[in-house]
């Protein structure tokens, strides 16, 4: 499960043995990008030891997931991949193909008039099988790193079948890894802590909580209000270092639509 390493240092999750770079790369924004810039992003990442690549069935309505397992080709074994399921797409915005901003534009629209809710959630053993079958095929490979619980409403929203099923993909070699990522997960933590390999949470949200985390996210656009001016290098620097001084053995997920960012991430923990 170690991905190939040079550049970016590594780390070991203490509770799955799992081995990541210190930072990993979002990708939930690849539809507000250019095709080359979504790209250059990953390669640039690949390039400088970032190779842990954080995704999700509902990213861009799966067009995250399609342009990380296109644009990674025979570089599969090189990176980690963690991807999620719970929160839907829009599965039809999803084969809109260059109508799809119209689609998300509509579907905002919709959703302030309250015509409908967005995103929509849904936890079951069914859902969780499409989900990662439809990930599978959209990454192009057979397994993934890690398969979280997207955005649970805290544990009241999940079950005991449920989590069988997911352990069940686990067994099944389609996710070495299972776990949960969100901003409320603690009582989810407390009750199925002890199946749960993978803890992901807002780095602005786990101090006050029963957990040390293995992956952060969030670093900073927690750090600002909407509307502010965008944070200085030294700003980003001062957050990011303090974020990984926080869990030696724990690993911060960046989002950037600029690869030259990753740039400068990677010299603040390159030795």
């Amino acid at each position: 499960m170690e991905a190939v390493r040079s550049g970016t240092p590594c780390v070991t999750l203490p509770r799955s043995g799992m081995v990541v770079p210190q930072i990993g790369v979002g990708l939930a924004h690849l539809h507000l990008m250019p095709a080359h810039a979504r790209a250059a992003l990953i390669d640039t990442a690949i390039d400088l030891g970032m190779t842990h690549f954080d995704t999700s069935r509902f990213y861009s309505d799966g067009l995250s997931e399609e342009v990380l397992g296109r644009v990674l080709g025979t570089r599969r074994n090189r990176v980690t991949i963690t991807t999620k399921f719970g929160l839907l797409p829009t599965s039809l915005i999803g084969r809109m193909g260059r109508l799809a901003p119209f689609g998300r534009k509509l579907r905002s629209a919709a959703t302030r008039l309250k015509l409908t809710r967005y995103p929509r959630q849904r936890y079951t053993p069914d859902t969780l099988q499409r989900s990662i079958a439809a990930s599978l095929k959209a990454l192009r490979t057979d397994y993934v790193d890690v398969l979280a619980i997207h955005e649970p409403a805290g544990a009241a929203s999940l079950n005991d079948e449920m989590i069988e099923a997911l352990v069940a993909v686990r067994a099944s070699g389609m996710a070495r890894l299972i776990g949960v990522a969100g901003d409320t997960i603690d009582d989810v933590v407390a009750r199925w802590g002890d199946v749960l390999d993978v803890v992901q949470t807002a780095e602005s949200r786990w101090e006050e909580t029963r957990f040390v985390p293995d992956f952060t996210y969030s670093l900073f656009s927690s750090q600002r209000a909407r509307g502010a001016a965008p944070l200085t290098q030294d700003e980003i620097n001062a957050y990011l270092t303090r974020a990984l001084e926080r869990r030696p053995n724990g690993a911060v997920i960046v989002q950037t639509r600029n690869p030259e960012r990753l740039s400068g991430y990677a010299r603040l923990v390159t030795p």
